[in-house]
Parts: C-alpha cells; structure tokens; sequence
C-alpha cells in the first residue's frame, strides 16, 4: 500500500504490541522516509489492532489483508502484489496453532 500496511501475527514475551509497533515502524520508515517523499506521501499515523481470536476470524482478516491491493486498485490479484501472503503461503501456518475452534 503506498501509506498502509497490514500484518498478521502473534506476539510472545517479552514483546507487546506498543513496542513492537515502535520498533517495526522506526525500522520502516528509516526505510521508506526519501522514498515517500520522493512519492508525496506519508505513512498513517498510528495502527489499529485486532485481537484474532477464532479460526474463521484469522481467516477473514488473511483474506481482507490479501485483498486490500486489489480494492485500492492497484494489482487485480492478490498474488500480483509483490509484498503479499498471497504470494508466500509458507509465512502462513495453516491452521493457526492456537486456534483450534472453527467459529
């Protein structure tokens, strides 16, 4: 997304979910800072987070996240988007270990 990213994942100790987004976003945007810039654009502000609590739910929200290039009009397919699950079905653990309900 050219201001946007989404990511799917499980954090364990020691991390939290505020210091994990702090240091994934200082790493990202010392990355893409002359690169936006370049584009006039910026990244959002802030995230917004959801807790996945069931496996229809991980579902849902791969297939939201896989589909957002395409909404945003920028691929057709999902897999054309280089940076997309949809493209490396092995970064997904199929099911999700701790979700055992099928709700």
């Amino acid at each position: 997304m050219p201001d946007h990213w989404h990511a799917l994942f499980a954090l364990h100790q020691p991390w939290s979910l505020p210091e994990f987004m702090h240091h994934a976003m200082s790493y990202v945007g010392r990355k893409t800072s002359v690169l936006l810039a370049n584009h006039r654009t910026s990244w959002q502000d802030g995230y917004y987070d959801t807790c996945v609590k069931t496996a229809k739910q991980f579902r849902f929200v791969t297939y939201y996240i896989e589909q957002n290039p395409v909404v945003k009009k920028l691929v057709e397919k999902p897999a054309e988007w280089v940076a997309s699950s949809a493209n490396r079905k092995d970064l997904l653990t199929d099911p999700w270990p701790w979700l055992l309900d099928e709700e």
